[in-house]
């Protein structure tokens, strides 16, 4: 397999990692404790006295904020003799951790922690004080039963901003202290229950219903009145020309997402074949005119029925100029 096609596998295999993680996490406050170990800054130790290594616990809340970061707020604790004097150098506080995992895997789950306090210290026969405090190691969790409880294993560096004396000749300003931590998470509450997964319903099977049909285009007919032909010609006159300035173009800029057909007709007078084409010659001049008055060509054509559709009685010349126009057909979705 290509490193390209193993890097496709494996990205798919986290994203279904992650959407499945998504979907389980728990997110139920926990009680985390346990115990410490430190081993100390050798910068706290005296010119004649040595601070040993401190035994300590801790104890605090914690919440799963999404798949990756835990929030927890932890009190601290830890007692160090002092070798050479009598007496201890106590430590004692409380620090906001944010727990960033790079898995959720209930066999292991590492992450990277950082975290920021205050440490109260307390040292035999000297001066005492308060101070800042930065945290930031690795650990890991491990479940150790069904309900959630997770074994925990920790590795901390611990920056101690504390205005104390330190070893003489010594530039450092802060104390580096090496933090061992194990401890245990119990969830709070019972853990959350998934929806169970529906039994299959075995229906016999219906004829899917055909589609709705797309609404049919809405087309309406508008006779321009006065816009007539004289007996065999198909130029527009002035009159003619006004109408379309007016009355066509109203109609136009009405129905802005229309399309329209401009249809030419003619009297029964002269053989079909002279009539289709004398009506299709009307019907183009009115198209051009309109296109030259600043409709979009695209939403017009010109088409020439002929003599195919009077509107009146041909043997009349009344009737035969009625049947020498043009109509306006418009279509629009609806």
């Amino acid at each position: 397999m290509t490193n390209k096609k193993q890097l496709l596998v494996a990205a798919g295999l986290a994203a279904l990692s992650s959407g499945v993680l998504a979907e389980t996490l728990d997110d139920r406050v926990y009680l985390n404790l346990g115990l410490s170990y430190t081993l100390p800054d050798n910068d706290r130790d005296g010119s004649s006295v040595e601070v040993e290594n401190a035994p300590g616990g801790f104890i605090g809340v914690g919440k799963a904020i999404n798949e990756w970061l835990n929030l927890e707020l932890n009190l601290k604790g830890q007692h160090a003799d002092l070798d050479g004097a009598s007496g201890s150098w106590k430590h004692y506080g409380a620090t906001v951790d944010g727990l960033f995992f790079f898995n959720r895997s209930p066999a292991f789950a590492p992450y990277a922690v950082v975290g920021a306090g205050a440490l109260r210290s307390d040292i035999s026969n000297a001066k005492n004080s308060t101070s800042p405090v930065i945290e930031a190691g690795l650990g890991f969790m491990h479940d150790v039963d069904d309900d959630g409880a997770k074994l925990r294993l920790e590795a901390r560096h611990r920056w101690d901003f504390a205005d104390l004396n330190r070893q003489p000749g010594s530039d450092d300003k802060t104390f580096n202290d090496w933090i061992l931590m194990a401890g245990v998470t119990i969830p709070i509450g019972a853990r959350p229950q998934s929806a169970p997964e529906p039994r299959p319903v075995v229906t016999m099977a219906e004829p899917t219903p055909p589609p709705a049909p797309a609404p049919a285009p809405v087309t309406e007919t508008v006779v321009l009145k006065g816009v007539n032909f004289c007996f065999d010609c198909d130029t527009l006159s002035g009159e003619a020309q006004a109408i379309l300035d007016s009355d066509a173009m109203a109609i136009v800029k009405h129905h802005p997402n229309a399309s329209f057909e401009v249809a030419g007709h003619t009297d029964a007078v002269g053989s079909d074949a002279y009539n289709l084409a004398l009506s299709q010659r009307r019907a183009s001049n009115v198209r051009a005119y309109l296109v030259q008055q600043g409709v979009e060509p695209s939403r017009m054509t010109a088409v020439g029925y002929g003599e195919s559709q009077p509107v009146a009685d041909n043997s009349t010349e009344a009737g035969r100029a009625e049947n020498r126009r043009v109509e306006l057909r418009i279509t629009e979705m609806r």
